[in-house]
């Protein structure tokens, strides 16, 4: 069975698990790599998983601090609510008692009612149909090499970044990992942390912006290789902007939705 894309580790205390920060889970140029914000959120989510034994409905973490590459992430988990069908928990991630970032989570599930989806995914060409493309300025870290992108070729936020704003602030990419790991709601917190590079394609400009916060919402995970990603960018002001996503197996199912607001940095 192939193994998670994060390799969150249990400790002798059930409630305590632990991620070590290498390049491979991080971002950022020379001078400046830090652990991807999804990867934190990811890896909460994973811890309170197994820490209740429920999955995640919805999850949400605030972002404190950076974490850096030989540092270590220690994921405890107190549980606020053990109901009989969900599990209301806290996540606080630290780093040699520093507060990294502080996640919040439902876990759990009801038998006996119904599904329905009203949100559909773009209309995009498939995956080998789509172009690669670098969505991050030059890199000191390794995450995004981990990661397969791809846009259509002059839609959807594939335009040039020569500063000209979008009409739309929409960016569609397909995304899968190069080692076949399998979508789990971690992979999806991953993704959904794509909605800053969204704010570079919504302004034309090459960058987009640290999260401030990140909250994911899982509706259905089904099989899929590929993930089509739906970001829209609603707003920007005051320095920071805002924006969704939503996530989609390729035969269409909604599996998940996010959303985030970030400071707006850009690279020009």
């Amino acid at each position: 069975m192939t193994e998670q894309f994060l390799d969150v580790q249990q400790t002798p205390d059930a409630g305590v698990f632990r991620l070590h920060i290498t390049k491979q889970i991080c971002v950022g140029p020379p001078g400046n790599v830090f652990m991807f914000g999804g990867v934190g959120l990811g890896a909460a989510t994973i811890a309170a998983e197994r820490a209740t034994g429920r999955k995640v409905i919805w999850s949400s973490a605030q972002f404190i601090s950076y974490a850096r590459v030989g540092d270590t992430l220690d994921l405890t988990v107190e549980v606020l609510s053990a109901g009989r069908n969900v599990s209301q928990v806290r996540v606080l991630g630290t780093d040699a008692g520093k507060l990294v970032l502080t996640v919040n989570a439902a876990l759990g599930d009801r038998e006996g009612l119904p599904d329905g989806q009203w949100i559909t995914p773009p209309d995009m060409p498939r995956p080998e149909d789509c172009k690669p493309r670098p969505l991050w300025p030059v890199q000191d870290a390794a995450l995004m090499d981990r990661l397969d992108v791809r846009l259509a070729p002059g839609r959807y936020g594939a335009g040039p970044l020569d500063g000209t704003p979008s009409s739309d602030g929409r960016m569609v990419v397909w995304i899968r990992t190069k080692e076949n790991a399998p979508v789990d709601t971690s992979l999806l917190a991953i993704f959904a942390d794509f909605v800053p590079s969204g704010l570079a394609s919504a302004f034309g400009r090459r960058g987009g912006g640290n999260s401030l916060d990140n909250t994911l919402r899982i509706a259905r995970i089904v099989p899929t290789e590929w993930v089509l990603c739906d970001v829209r960018i609603s707003a920007a002001s005051r320095g920071f902007g805002h924006g969704a996503i939503h996530m989609f197996a390729e035969d269409g199912t909604m599996m998940a939705s996010g959303s985030q607001s970030a400071i707006l940095r850009f690279m020009d």
